[in-house]
């Protein structure tokens, strides 16, 4: 036998040998891509709600093995949805979750909100893009299970648009996937404030009977420094918290001061209810809840 003929040989058997070993090969990276696609079809539902505010549920675990569900809206420019308390005017997401099979959602998370005026109108919201991460109360690892919620919120730019949708989520058994879907929700739950009641020290109401206008006078001592700190206010729905007015009077103490508009009537009736503040500025946000006193 030649040389020619045994290079040629030599050749043909080495080919049969390189399919030999790629056919199994690419097997494996199917069967991988397929097992890859079935994850993220159980990690998202459809899009669903407007096209100015689309909504659907991710799924996915955190770095550090957390599992969680959430809301994510895709929201185009000029529009925005509002925080769970929206402020002088707009309605919040309304999750009802009662129709889920095998798993229970529990809380939302809202992560710190940005401010809108528009026409004298002070509002909470978000633009862009938003993520609302939802705790999951239990869930049955054993089987898939279905998470289904049925959604009402508005989206609204120069005019507000009223939202109902309806979500439905196939989680697989076992763990949830380490996916960017959990990195999502992460970032989110690092964007939500901490809850530490400690920081408020007062909240005092400055009001003369008989008139429609007073001023809430907050005492506030966070654990780190804000920079330039700002309040958000949840209260009495009867009244309109304005805009306030924050500054560092000694280090590790804000004082802030927020005009309160409303009846007479509902002034009256703010001594002794509830509010929680949001303190933000500079490092992460916080928030604590306290009861209104009367000024002194």
């Amino acid at each position: 036998m030649t040389h020619a003929h045994r290079t040629h040989e030599a050749l043909h058997g080495n080919r049969w040998l390189s399919w030999a070993v790629l056919v199994p090969a690419v097997a494996i990276v199917l069967l991988a891509f397929g097992r890859h696609q079935a994850l993220g079809a159980n990690s998202t539902s459809d899009w669903k709600g407007i096209p100015e505010a689309e909504v659907r549920l991710i799924a996915g675990a955190t770095a550090t093995g957390q599992e969680l569900i959430a809301l994510e809206f895709a929201i185009r420019p000029k529009w925005k949805v509002y925080w769970r308390s929206p402020g002088d005017a707009g309605y919040p997401p309304v999750a009802d979750w009662d129709h889920s099979e095998g798993v229970t959602p529990g809380a939302i998370s809202w992560p710190l909100p940005e401010t809108f005026e528009f026409w004298g109108l002070r509002t909470y919201g978000y633009a862009d893009h938003l993520v609302l991460p939802v705790a999951l109360d239990s869930r049955s690892r054993d089987r898939p299970t279905t998470v289904r919620l049925d959604l009402s919120y508005a989206a609204c730019a120069d005019i507000c648009v009223p939202v109902e949708a309806s979500l439905s989520l196939v989680l697989s058994a076992g763990d949830l996937p380490q996916n960017r879907h959990g990195v999502a929700i992460a970032a989110a739950l690092a964007a939500t404030p901490a809850r530490m009641p400690g920081i408020l020290h007062s909240a005092r109401l400055s009001h003369t009977s008989g008139e429609d206008r007073g001023l809430l006078l907050l005492d506030l001592a966070p654990p780190f420094d804000l920079g330039s700190p700002a309040v958000i206010i949840e209260g009495s729905r009867d009244v309109v918290f304005g805009e306030d007015e924050c500054h560092t009077t000694t280090p590790g103490r804000i004082r802030c001061a927020v005009p309160v508009d409303g009846s007479n009537q509902a002034l009256l009736a703010l001594p002794g209810s509830e509010l929680t503040v949001t303190l933000h500025g500079t490092g992460p946000a916080i928030e604590a809840t306290g009861t209104v006193q009367p000024d002194q």
